[in-house]
């Protein structure tokens, strides 16, 4: 259906817009005359936006964990006395300040309700986000299903030869407690989980090794994740094979994600301008209660598509690539700058090729392009 002749009369489209100050991309609607378009990059959000979270916003944070695990894993390669362990440090520190930026924006948006994540049930979130702080997950159970070695790796670091015998639990900042957080609406239980990742971001303590980046940040991101995985329809996964890729130039209107998440994005407003029921508080916590095992795949209910744990087993590697190709080209070197941008253009390629043959989704953010 095209614009100007929705059903409801609305001739808004659906646009997902990237910020180039905080690198976050979100869904929106938009009228076809102020200008937006949908894959635009702006300098910023606007604030007057109604925003939706769905596949690719969280996961585009992938790629600043990514940079910052495989730099780590490279200064291993080098003594402790040779500089370029030094300017390696650089990038993780950009991607330090990344990861800050669109934290910062995600908690900011989701507390003034100028955000919401799409296809996802709040109290759902609340209930899961209770059960890992509270139960914990299996260890080797999330590794497997993203593909991953670090809820094991941080186990068998603290001596575990079984990572099952350490089941991974969320463990919140001293800002709050299971008994605070339990009695937060979902929207607030949101917010806090956001604020508690963004302080771990920020303790300068948890960049002294990998392992500590790992355990105290890393893990707590990719929770965030499941959780909400967990509790979304997997239509906003955005995998639909009539979901083809995100471009300015392709007619997205009638695809299923694009449609859902036009639905979704107008019952949201629909409810922000009534007067929304508030609700109810789930009586997950039980004082006194035993604490359970850690909960099973099964039990967890997610079973995530392989375009999506692709991304980190493959993306992490060409994205630490790029970033190292980025800091080079700010040496101010001709000769070194050529070599670089040759990098960036051929990796840019090659995520567009992973991308043409379906090995990882077509929304994925290409690290190799120049913004």
């Amino acid at each position: 259906m095209s614009v100007g002749t929705m059903g409801d009369g609305d001739r808004r489209r659906v646009a997902l817009i990237k910020s180039l100050r905080t690198k976050n991309r979100f869904y929106t609607l938009v009228l076809p005359e102020r200008g937006l378009k949908n894959a635009d990059t702006i300098d910023d959000i606007p604030e007057d936006l109604l925003l939706g979270i769905a596949y690719p916003c969280l996961e585009d944070g992938l790629n600043d964990f990514a940079v910052i695990r495989t730099t780590y894993e490279t200064l291993d390669l080098f003594p402790e006395d040779d500089p370029i362990r030094t300017e390696m440090m650089e990038i993780v520190n950009d991607a330090r300040d990344n990861l800050v930026r669109r934290l910062e924006e995600l908690r900011y948006k989701v507390f003034s309700h100028k955000a919401s994540f799409l296809g996802t049930d709040y109290d759902d979130f609340k209930t899961h986000g209770l059960s890992v702080i509270r139960r914990g997950y299996q260890r080797r159970t999330l590794d497997s299903m993203m593909k991953l070695n670090v809820f094991c790796s941080v186990a068998e670091a603290e001596g575990h030869s079984d990572p099952n015998d350490l089941p991974f639990r969320y463990e919140l900042n001293s800002g709050n407690t299971l008994e605070t957080m339990n009695e937060m609406q979902p929207n607030e239980f949101i917010v806090a989980l956001f604020d508690d990742v963004l302080a771990s971001v920020l303790d300068d303590a948890n960049y002294r090794a990998k392992y500590l980046f790992d355990r105290n940040v890393f893990q707590k991101f990719i929770a965030l994740m499941f959780i909400n995985y967990a509790t979304t329809d997997p239509m906003f996964y955005g995998i639909n094979k009539k979901d083809y890729g995100v471009s300015g130039e392709k007619e997205m209107d009638d695809t299923p994600l694009y449609l859902a998440i036009r639905k979704e994005l107008l019952e949201i407003e629909r409810r922000l301008m009534g007067a929304p029921r508030i609700p109810s508080i789930p009586a997950v916590l039980q004082a006194g209660a035993e604490i359970q095992p850690p909960l099973t795949s099964e039990e967890m209910g997610i079973n995530l598509p392989h375009e999506l744990v692709n991304e980190e087993i493959l993306l992490g590697p060409i994205t630490s690539v790029c970033m190292t190709a980025h800091l080079l080209i700010r040496k101010n070197d001709s000769e070194t700058e050529r070599y670089a941008r040759a990098i960036l253009a051929d990796a840019e390629k090659l995520v567009d090729e992973l991308k043409r043959i379906g090995i990882i989704s077509p929304l994925t953010n290409n690290p190799g392009k120049l913004n």
